[in-house]
């Protein structure tokens, strides 16, 4: 349930802690590497790894092809302090040196302003019940081709009779389903609207062109490079500003002299 501190570099492994976690190095987790803390986590550089930190995520270099959620701040610091593809979430603040790809071709996406568990949820609901309309599409035709059957002959046979049966049971299934799913889509929708948090990215060098920025439900997606730039939300938009990052908040990790 402690801290985690580890010396090196981290490769394709499932780390968890109770605590803080720091590496001293980086981690490169060839797209299955994992990371999870209540707290928050401190490193060298993220690359190809999912992390998951309950406050903060403080990287000194780089975080490439990631996906990283935060539930207050997600900082880079040092020279490079650059995040290269991948999709990031944070509550608060992103703040960055460079965001994006100068030559392009790699997706980043960053998200600020919602709490990121709960829009995870509502992406996995409304992902999971698109996909109940459609079996729902195909299970209504069944059944329709079915009973169209038994209107003509009077009767199905008995292993139709069944499957027929089985695909009306299954459509009652689908339709509660569907049901719950918009009930709790609903309360989420309502929850993110109602959350006070605002957000910001914040970009001391350049974020390139095709990174885009959402700030709570509204989307910037940069057409052409913009320097020493802040990113927030205001009346339904994103709105650009003069870089201004908040890290006063930040501190060295619980028990280590780590900055």
């Amino acid at each position: 349930d402690g801290n985690v501190e580890i010396y090196g570099t981290v490769g394709n492994s499932r780390i968890e802690a109770g605590g803080d976690i720091v590496i001293s190095q980086g981690v490169s987790g060839r797209h299955e590497g994992y990371i999870s803390t209540p707290k928050s986590l401190w490193a060298h550089h993220v690359e190809n790894v999912k992390v998951e930190a309950g406050e903060y995520v403080i990287i000194n270099d780089s975080i490439v092809n990631s996906e990283v959620t935060a539930m207050k701040k997600i900082v880079l610091k040092g020279k490079r302090a650059q995040i290269v593809g991948g999709h990031l979430f944070a509550t608060e603040e992103i703040t960055a040196k460079n965001i994006g790809s100068p030559a392009g071709g790699t997706e980043t996406l960053l998200e600020v302003g919602l709490d990121p568990q709960a829009k995870k949820r509502l992406l996995e609901l409304q992902e999971s019940q698109t996909k109940l309309v459609s079996e729902l599409e195909e299970v209504e035709l069944n059944i329709s081709h079915l009973e169209e059957q038994k209107k003509i002959r009077r009767s199905l046979p008995k292993d139709k009779e069944e499957s027929l049966n089985a695909m009306i049971t299954r459509k009652d299934e689908i339709n509660e389903l569907s049901a719950q799913m918009s009930e709790e889509i609903t309360q989420i929708e309502n929850r993110l609207k109602d959350l006070k948090v605002v957000g910001k990215v914040n970009a001391s060098g350049t974020v390139y062109s095709g990174a885009k920025i959402f700030v709570r439900d509204a989307m910037d997606e940069v057409k052409n490079d913009v320097k020493s730039v802040s990113f927030y939300y205001e009346n339904g938009f994103v709105r650009r500003g003069k870089y201004s990052a908040n890290m006063d908040d930040i501190k060295g990790p619980d028990g280590y002299t780590t900055n």
